[in-house]
């Protein structure tokens, strides 16, 4: 395949996920919206503080990442190269906030609740704790690529 071909398909695929990524993130924040607001009207929010944290935290967690990751997929489409630095900072991003994400919902949880409290006996979150540091790695992989890509540039 040529270089034009193969950056003309990247491009239209980056585009395709810009949107998906975009609905995305909406609806997680269309969740939170939601749940929050069927709470406090039927005045369950005392009594389901352990739902409404997970809800909050996790909602807005993957709607940060989801409209990131929008974000990384917008600037593929517009110029066709993944490996550049703003991806990379994106994506270290994204691995900032899920890092953040698995402390989130107990900090929440605590502050409902008054007191220091748990979700699952653990205040951290094994399973957004495992894909920050996955996605971490990745950024540094891509760091690697965009100093790849910088020097290909230059040189032609």
């Amino acid at each position: 395949m040529k270089k034009t071909t193969v950056i003309a398909k990247i491009q239209e695929n980056s585009t395709g996920m810009t949107v998906l990524m975009a609905i995305i993130g909406m609806l997680c924040l269309g969740a939170v919206i939601l749940g929050v607001g069927d709470s406090f009207y039927h005045s369950t929010f005392a009594e389901k503080k352990e739902e409404m944290a997970q809800l909050l935290s996790t909602g807005t967690i993957f709607a940060a990442c989801a409209f990131i990751a929008s974000y990384i997929f917008r600037g593929i489409s517009r110029t066709g190269l993944p490996f550049t630095e703003s991806a990379v900072k994106a994506m270290k991003l994204i691995a900032e906030v899920l890092f953040a994400g698995s402390f989130l919902p107990n900090v929440l949880l605590s502050l409902f609740s008054g007191k220091y409290a748990t979700l699952h006996g653990s205040f951290i979150e094994i399973a957004m704790l495992i894909p920050s540091i996955l996605i971490f790695c990745f950024a540094q992989f891509f760091s690697y690529g965009a100093m790849l890509q910088k020097e290909s540039d230059e040189t032609v």
